[in-house]
């Protein structure tokens, strides 16, 4: 007995429901998953989201999630978050929190937030700025000053790549001046590459970070256990980190200068090593050398600060003064003070 044909459901019955769920689950990856049917910017237009997708690896479509928080009467106080979420799991979603911001001229080699100055790729010329491993700035034009300097701030999600980080947050902060009207006449870039970030080392017995003369008041246990990171021998920012003990930096970038001089609480302090210098403290302070103003600065790890509570502990005074002397001979600092 043959088995009738009517027992079997025509072919097109089947293929018709699986091409048109075929067609969906692509019109879901690709709303999902790629830019094609998204638009070229979000924030209000302050973010690129190809510039935005260069950072977070392809992690899916851009979007802005609620959108831009502004502050109302500041162009550049704004604050971000760009996402992407993957399909369908969420593995590997990545998100990047933006901001816009008015800072302290010397914020990036102070404690809080900022990651450690050692740590930072630095760069300048028409842009200036740094990139940590998951953190990067992007001063804005002088002109863009209000309270204080302006600058673009972003967090990436770690092991983002750091030229890709530091273009998007430099387009930030191009499309913040112009929609601010203190745009330049051309447009801040970033150099090609940027310089690696430099790896520890142990601490020389004759010149801890690079300078002989310079000292830390140690014990034993806390000698052998401490390395040093050196950063930009010939970048925009020289600076080393004892680990748990201090942060030492020195720079002469013309724009983090410029930044420094105009912030709230910059002023005549008194001499230091025999310098006349000007800043905010005794131990972020700004000197003339040859001509150049020159910044200094020094801020305490938890091992230090907690050494001065013993009366044999060298005062944080007395240690940044042998500092801006071991370290001013390079840039031509001359003793003028009376």
């Amino acid at each position: 007995m043959t088995q009738g044909k009517g027992n079997r459901a025509p072919r097109w019955k089947w293929i018709a429901p699986a091409l048109a769920l075929g067609v969906v689950l692509a019109a879901v990856h690709v709303w999902l998953n790629t830019n094609l049917v998204a638009g070229d910017e979000v924030c209000g237009g302050l973010v690129s989201t190809a510039r935005a997708d260069a950072v977070l690896s392809g992690g899916g479509r851009i979007s802005d999630g609620d959108g831009l928080d502004s502050r109302p009467g500041d162009e550049v106080e704004f604050s971000c978050t760009v996402e992407a979420p993957s399909f369908p799991s969420g593995a590997g979603a990545g998100h990047l929190r933006i901001s816009g911001t008015h800072e302290r001229g010397d914020f990036a080699f102070t404690d809080g937030r900022w990651p450690s100055p050692a740590t930072v790729s630095f760069f300048s010329g028409p842009a200036t700025g740094g990139v940590g491993k998951d953190h990067g700035w992007v001063l804005l034009p002088a002109g863009c000053a209000k309270t204080a300097p302006a600058i673009i701030e972003g967090y990436a999600p770690p092991g983002s790549d750091p030229t890709a980080l530091a273009r998007l947050l430099t387009d930030v902060a191009n499309r913040a001046a112009e929609q601010a009207g203190c745009a330049p006449d051309r447009p801040l870039t970033v150099p090609g590459t940027l310089p690696a970030a430099p790896a520890r080392q142990m601490i020389p017995d004759d010149a801890m970070c690079g300078i002989r003369g310079l000292a830390l008041p140690w014990q034993v246990a806390d000698r052998e256990a401490a390395h040093q990171t050196v950063q930009g021998r010939n970048g925009p920012v020289w600076a080393c980190e004892v680990s748990g003990h201090a942060t030492f930096v020195v720079t002469q970038e013309a724009r983090v200068l410029d930044a420094i001089a105009s912030s709230p609480g910059f002023g005549e302090q008194p001499g230091l090593a025999g310098l006349r210098v000007s800043g905010f403290d005794q131990r972020h302070v700004v000197a003339d050398c040859s001509g150049t103003p020159t910044y200094f600065s020094m801020e305490l790890g938890p091992t230090y600060a907690s050494a001065l509570e013993s009366p044999d502990t060298p005062p944080a005074k007395a240690v940044f003064a042998d500092f801006v002397t071991s370290v001013g001979k390079n840039y031509g600092c001359s003793t003028t003070t009376p």
